[in-house]
């Protein structure tokens, strides 16, 4: 084991047993040595060794049973499983869609667990007749689940009525309140009004005052509660109906936007976009319109793309961390033993952190409400 401090040597034993356990080095049902080998083998302390070990169990990978020693819980028919993702038709032409941003953590997930990921259209279960549709996938012993993206379900749809009858476990990725309740799934979400406001805020604590809303007529977690948004504003201070953008993520929209805005007696110092790629082509106006970014104008982003970081300026935004949410939905599905199917236990409805990351499109304060 290579020497560093106990949170690293935690981490690197963590992995490891975790890798022994899924790849079956260590059997379904086997008692492991006691701590004072183990951690001889590995030449870490005990306290070390019981950390990583707690870890392990919490994951439910390790059952702990009194006078007895700990024991693989790993049963081979979670192994091997082909998950079916999913997506809904032209996602390939959509670089919104999540599943783009999704998939690379699922990937990641699914190889330490032994799983397999099918991308497929789901237009394949989505047939009037959901017995049908889900007879294909019920009757298939190599499927071991499925996720679907997005949400806002009302449970009426073809292929969420498919995938209720078709006996598998089933996570929504990236849904919304009420969802799960709705289709009895799995779920994994964020929150998305708080994350939109406290991108609002982080605006307003930089001192901007003068903030505009680049939408396509919904807002971020009010969606179509326009009313319940700018409530929140006048709040904050901040509402001006001049300030209110609605226009589609379309160039020549966005210019006449910004170009009015900019003719105001007050202009915007700053700009909070519905998505990174609004706020990517807010910039690209921006910087043909010679108005510089973040000295004239703050831009603040919602999501968290992966490739706002390489821009120039860089794209402050509020970060989903998309990876820890496909690594999260694909550990629901290796531990679907915990949750589906279970009477009398609820599937989980898991909320994941959000953060604000200020980048060189925001890095600008505003002092003018010292003076106010």
């Amino acid at each position: 084991m290579v020497e560093n401090n106990f949170d690293l040597k935690k981490d690197i034993l963590i992995r490891e047993l975790r890798g022994r356990i899924l790849n079956s080095v260590y059997a379904h049902g086997e008692k492991l040595p006691v701590e004072v080998a183990l951690a001889g083998e590995w030449k870490v302390s005990r306290d070390t060794l019981r950390e990583a070990l707690k870890v392990i169990e919490a994951e439910g990978l390790l059952v702990r049973i009194r006078s007895k020693g700990t024991f693989v819980n790993w049963p081979p028919a979670r192994n091997g499983k082909k998950i079916l993702v999913l997506l809904k038709p032209s996602a390939g032409d959509d670089p919104s869609y999540e599943s783009h941003y999704l998939m690379p953590g699922m990937q990641k997930a699914a190889q330490e667990y032994g799983m397999t990921l099918e991308p497929c259209p789901r237009s394949f279960i989505d047939d009037p007749d959901p017995e049908v549709a889900a007879a294909g996938i019920r009757n298939n012993p190599e499927v071991g689940g499925c996720v679907i993206f997005q949400g806002r379900y009302n449970g009426k749809e073809n292929y969420i009525r498919a995938l209720q009858k078709s006996g598998l476990p089933v996570v929504m990725a990236v849904c919304h309140p009420g969802d799960v309740r709705t289709t009895g799934f799995a779920g994994v979400r964020i929150n998305t009004k708080k994350a939109w406001d406290e991108g609002i805020l982080a605006l307003k604590n930089a001192g901007h005052r003068r903030i505009a809303f680049f939408l396509p007529n919904w807002v971020q977690g009010y969606y179509e509660d326009l009313e319940g948004f700018y409530a929140f504003l006048r709040k904050h201070g901040l509402f001006d109906p001049e300030l209110i953008c609605n226009c589609p993520i379309e160039y020549s929209r966005v210019e006449q936007e910004l170009k009015r805005v900019s003719k105001l007696d007050e202009v915007p110092t700053a700009a909070m976009c519905t998505s990174d790629f609004f706020a990517m082509l807010l910039m690209k106006v921006a910087a043909n319109l010679k108005i510089r970014i973040p000295d004239q104008l703050s831009v603040m982003g919602y999501c968290g793309d992966p490739g706002g970081k390489f821009l120039n300026p860089s794209l402050a935004t509020v970060d989903f961390h998309y990876e820890e949410i496909g690594k999260k939905v694909m550990e629901l599905l290796a531990r679907a033993d915990q949750w589906f199917g279970k009477k009398n236990v609820a599937p989980p409805d898991i909320v994941m952190p959000h953060e604000v990351v200020i980048r060189e499109s925001a890095r600008i304060k505003r002092v003018e409400p010292l003076f106010a």
